[in-house]
């Protein structure tokens, strides 16, 4: 049981780490040196908190799959389909918050041929952070659409499933369609609907409630 309490906390912590990272996002670089240096620094510190969010959403939910039950196809499912998402996102962050900055900041310098180069490469790898977190959002839908499955299916939560399957539906609506880029009001509406589900989890598993160690 208090193991079950430790996770619910980490979940919790990790819906709270994605949203201080979700309003702390910068929305565009800026043309100037001062500014670009000025939003390397936010940029690092807002995707090291998505780093550390997706890995205390990781391991609370893997407290979770453990409360359902491990042996669960679904669990599996669910768990396999969010680590995949975990490890895209965590390399859409790195080049988001670490590799795109240095390289406008190295274009400031450049002559006309290479700022180019380095602006195709800009475009590159947003599109690849881009990319990245639309698989985070759509395989992190799918996860959460699972767990919820089988958490109704138990019998355990009313409120919980029907939390999940909206936001597994809100979540797989902002990955299709729309511009290649993801922007940032999308971003902070996906991390949103989904730290409510993961808030509401949390507080079951603290209180014992909804999901049970006793379940397997």
């Amino acid at each position: 049981m208090h193991e079950q309490k430790i996770y619910g906390r980490v979940l919790i912590a990790s819906a709270m780490v994605l949203l201080v990272m979700s309003f702390t996002h910068p929305s565009s670089l800026p043309p100037t040196r001062a500014g670009l240096e000025h939003i390397a620094i936010v940029d690092a510190i807002a995707h090291s908190l998505a780093i550390l969010g997706v890995w205390l959403a990781l391991w609370g939910l893997c407290g979770l799959s453990r409360s359902v039950g491990f042996e669960r196809p679904m669990v599996i499912g669910a768990l396999l389909a969010f680590a995949l998402s975990s490890a895209g996102v965590t390399v859409a962050a790195a080049l988001d918050g670490f590799v795109i900055p240095k390289l406008a900041l190295q274009a400031l310098d450049a002559d006309a041929a290479t700022q180019a180069t380095l602006r195709s490469l800009i475009r590159f790898c947003v599109l690849t952070a881009s990319s990245l977190t639309r698989i985070y959002m759509l395989l992190g839908a799918v996860s959460i659409g699972l767990w919820s499955w089988v958490i109704h299916s138990q019998g355990r939560s009313r409120g919980l499933p029907l939390c999940g399957a909206l936001v597994a539906l809100a979540a797989a609506g902002t990955t299709f369609g729309g511009p290649a880029y993801i922007s940032v009001h999308v971003l902070l509406l996906a991390v949103a609907v989904q730290s409510v589900w993961m808030v509401w989890a949390g507080v079951l598993m603290i209180r014992q409630e909804g999901v049970s160690p006793t379940l397997a």
